[in-house]
């Protein structure tokens, strides 16, 4: 006890948390001077996800007023089972009204963890007006308003201007919210993750836009390999859209008879490498009246893309030198022997790839 006034960082199970009686609990939040950052997890399968919303209820009966400047704050679940085999239950906050006036007390609030926790958008919308959140993981939210939760992410003040890493992995915007999403988000974000969001050629410039800025980014559901060379080349670059651009399964589903594989599979590779370095050689720069700035991407993450249009990764302009400064490109659900194609053709222009469980990370050597 007699370190904690000096303690900065504190990470707590919500099983011990609730072991503790009102004055320790009011400690934990309003009563450490140099606390900055507080971590909660439930881990424990006996746990009840509830438990949380009843410590915040009691504390807020017995000291409903004290503000905290904690600028951390984690809540959140791990879903990881491996540990016991069965994952721990979600923390949850049936009203939403105890955890809006909880957060309401932080108004130092840098970064916010609500991973795998269910919550109503609603109360993210009473974080402290004079919070400037850096970090936000809202991951697998469940039970979501999706439209508030997009609505928060558009206007708020704690997130419009100072957002640096957004993780909203596993939450399903449509693409009308994804848009309002896209046009609002300040020029500060750095790391964006809508993994499971609806998105389509008409994000193009807003991902554009943002890529300028970014230098992260995980894509949602429905672009096409066309769209994310637009993305990250456009409008510095023009290039030739590829004709007939057979993904890594369609070539492998369209090989010959074992035995002549043998003596066409290196003549197919050695083709895809010239159609590929002939592609990247069509890549020229525009001529632009104002200066047009390039994309700072460095890891783009594909792994939610229809799988052939992933696949299509075989003949992309991405390859080249011109997605400079993209040094990492993550696809998914590719089989060993696609890797195997996918390994020789990345090789030629300077990549180096490595394939685990299906994923396959794609590095510019």
């Amino acid at each position: 006890m007699t370190l904690i006034p000096r303690l900065r960082s504190l990470h707590l199970q919500l099983s011990n948390l609730i072991q503790l009686d009102d004055q320790k609990v009011q400690t934990v939040f309003f009563g450490m001077p140099n606390l900055e950052s507080l971590t909660i997890e439930n881990t424990r399968t006996k746990t009840h996800g509830s438990s949380l919303a009843k410590v915040l209820q009691n504390l807020e009966s017995t000291n409903p007023t004290s503000v905290s400047r904690i600028r951390s704050l984690t809540c959140r679940t791990d879903s990881d089972s491996t540990h016991s085999g069965t994952p721990a239950e979600n923390v949850e906050f049936v009203d939403s009204g105890i955890l809006a006036r909880f957060l309401q007390r932080f108004p130092e609030l840098q970064a916010l963890d609500m991973a795998d926790t269910s919550l109503d958008p609603k109360s993210l919308l009473a974080i402290n007006t004079n919070s400037r959140l850096q970090f936000l993981r809202i991951t697998k939210c469940q039970d979501s308003d999706t439209a508030t939760l997009a609505y928060f992410l558009a206007s708020h003040t704690a997130v419009n201007s100072s957002l640096v890493v957004l993780d909203g992995s596993g939450i399903t915007f449509n693409q009308e919210e994804t848009s309002t999403i896209l046009e609002n988000l300040p020029p500060t974000l750095r790391s964006l993750n809508l993994d499971s969001s609806m998105m389509t050629s008409n994000h193009v410039p807003l991902l554009q836009k943002l890529s300028r800025n970014l230098e992260e980014l995980k894509i949602g559901n429905g672009l096409t390999m066309n769209d994310v060379e637009v993305m990250v080349l456009g409008p510095c670059f023009k290039f030739h859209p590829a004709n007939t651009r057979l993904s890594a399964s369609v070539a492998r589903n369209s090989k010959d008879a074992p035995g002549q594989e043998l003596v066409l599979g290196p003549m197919r590779r050695a083709v895809a490498i010239c159609k590929l370095r002939r592609r990247l050689a069509s890549v020229s720069p525009i001529a632009a009246k104002i200066h047009m700035e390039k994309s700072r991407l460095r890891y783009l993450n594909l792994g939610s893309m229809d799988e052939e249009e992933q696949g299509r990764i075989t003949n992309s302009v991405l390859l080249g030198e011109q997605s400079k400064p993209l040094e990492l490109i993550v696809v998914s659900g590719i089989e060993s022997e696609d890797h195997r194609a996918l390994g020789k053709l990345s090789e030629a222009c300077g990549w180096k790839d490595k394939w685990f469980n299906g994923m396959v990370w794609v590095e510019r050597g």
